[in-house]
């Protein structure tokens, strides 16, 4: 075979191909990720979930995506890209002809368990996949082209997934999944006839299978440790029993990693800054998105505040969508050959000022005071959805893309699991705080507040609407008004959150990008002492 140089027509052109492989399988992990919240409602109604099994739907996806995601990026270093991105098509359909077909909350569960463990594969291998597949000087746009679609898939999974739910029905969401995944697989066969992914597969390397052990013993119990929680407690053995397997496992997964000759997470690219401050910065762009967006949805939502739908909630969040889409592909393009320091600084930067000034945000509030607000958020979103895989992946040598595309999707994704959890401790923080000022609204001695109490921290919004309207109207008023400051409190938490975690992003930028643009695939220096 020979081999194609960067102008070569056919490689340019290969290289497009893989990127509508990649692209349509991206919609797809991006799209479960969000569009199953909206169809929450239809499966607790079909399936009759507690509250955890409902929480679960959506955790057995994001802990199986972020525990696995490491761990299948090394085997298609050292087993094929293309090998590995196949499997994950095919165990992520399975996943959804499970749920598609599914009649009882197990298989439910299973069906999503797959999902995420496809996704993990997906997600794992595609920017490598590209990375391989595109000749150096395209490497950014294709990398922001990548950025802009799973951000997009994200942001329109709620107005696809309500829209399906309301006009056809909730399973076909999964259905949408498969057809798209046929589509995909019938391309790859297309590129792997075509040789358009070149072999980069390491004959002599040997899978970590310490590593990757204590790799599922850390990330596996912290995920579900930090998923289960809230609704557990943090103090129950439920919860403290996983994060203490998870400490242990992190002293393993230091010293296997150190002793190995060929470990499943190189240690020691962490010593490099760039390849440092994509993996963090990451993990900060996962922690706001998710602290944003569940919170975001809820806010909006709800009667007390703009009362929308979820298809409304969906559209609401278009402006943040659209400009992060355009920032994605268009970012790239230009500043691919200076340092990324002040965008991605601007990046962050832009997120945090966009969720600071979304604390201002009341049930009161007009869309047209908001929507302005998500653009900023928007493009700092696709300021570092674009460039920090792009910041991490160059100064890698070409053999380890996979697990470095692996290790930054993996803070990805836990960052994203992280920042949900610690967005709703602050959201539910507040309200318990507040909730004691709402109740000193009610007349003294009065018997209605043992049943309000008990409403405001179990019950439903249409519960407690119905105790309010029983009572005289003046205390009915002010306890509504105490309830949508409450609301807008707890909304005004989870923003202040999401900001403080976009600032110190901000700040690690600032001082580990630094100096001048290290040469591609700098990195491999710091192996050279090992070997």
């Amino acid at each position: 075979m020979t081999d194609k140089t960067p102008s070569d027509p056919t490689h340019e052109g290969g290289a497009r191909v893989v990127l509508a492989m990649t692209a349509i399988c991206m919609m797809v992990v991006g799209f479960n990720t969000t569009a199953v919240a909206t169809i929450l409602p239809n499966l607790k109604a079909e399936f009759d979930l507690t509250p955890s099994g409902l929480q679960w739907v959506m955790a057995t996806y994001t802990v199986a995506s972020a525990t696995l995601v490491t761990i299948v990026s090394r085997l298609g270093d050292i087993t094929g890209k293309m090998g590995v991105f196949f499997a994950g098509m095919i165990v992520f359909g399975i996943g959804s002809a499970s749920v598609l077909f599914a009649q009882d909350g197990a298989m439910l569960l299973f069906g999503r368990g797959a999902q995420g463990a496809g996704a993990a594969a997906l997600f794992g291998t595609s920017l490598s996949l590209l990375t391989a597949a595109t000749p150096e000087e395209q490497r950014a746009g294709v990398t922001g082209a990548w950025g802009a679609i799973v951000g997009l898939a994200i942001g329109v999974g709620p107005i696809v997934g309500g829209a399906f739910a309301h006009y056809i029905s909730w399973r076909a969401v999964f259905a949408t999944d498969l057809v798209l995944l046929v589509f995909a697989f019938l391309i790859g066969l297309h590129v792997s006839r075509r040789g358009y992914v070149p072999d980069t597969r390491q004959a002599r390397a040997k899978f970590d299978y310490p590593g990757a052990f204590a790799l599922l013993l850390f990330l596996g119990p912290l995920s579900f440790a930090l998923s289960n929680g809230e609704s557990s407690g943090w103090a129950t053995p439920m919860t403290l029993m996983p994060l203490g397997v998870a400490a242990v496992a992190t002293i393993i997964l230091v010293i296997v990693s150190r002793r190995s000759d060929d470990p499943l997470i190189e240690l020691r690219y962490f010593k490099h800054p760039r390849y440092f401050m994509a993996a963090v910065g990451m993990f900060f762009t996962g922690f706001t998105l998710f602290c944003f967006f569940v919170y975001f949805n809820t806010f909006v939502q709800s009667p007390d505040a703009f009362g929308y739908s979820p298809i409304g909630a969906g559209l609401a969040i278009m402006p943040l969508s659209l400009s992060m889409f355009v920032i994605s592909v268009t970012a790239p393009r230009f500043l691919a050959p200076y340092s990324f320091q002040w965008p991605i600084v601007i990046g962050l930067g832009a997120m945090a000022c966009g969720f600071l000034l979304l604390m201002t945000t009341s049930n009161s509030t007009q869309y047209a005071e908001i929507w302005w607000k998500l653009m900023i958020v928007g493009i700092g979103l696709g300021i570092c959805f674009s460039l920090l895989p792009r910041l991490g992946l160059r100064v890698l040598p070409e053999e380890h893309v996979g697990q470095g595309s692996g290790v930054i999707n993996a803070c990805l994704y836990f960052g994203a699991t992280l920042g949900a959890v610690v967005g709703g401790l602050a959201e539910a923080i507040t309200t318990r705080r507040g909730i004691s000022e709402v109740m000193n609204a009610l007349p003294a001695g009065s018997d209605q507040r043992e049943d309000l109490a008990h409403a405001l921290t179990h019950g439903t919004p249409s519960q407690i609407q119905q105790l309010i309207a029983k009572m005289d109207p003046e205390t009915s008023c002010a306890l509504a008004k105490a309830l949508r400051d409450l609301q807008d409190n707890a909304f005004d938490s989870a923003m202040l959150v999401a900001a403080v975690a976009a600032l110190v992003g901000m700040a690690l930028a600032l001082m580990l990008l630094r100096g001048p643009v290290p040469p591609v695939h700098s990195a491999a220096e710091l192996t050279r002492a090992k070997s």
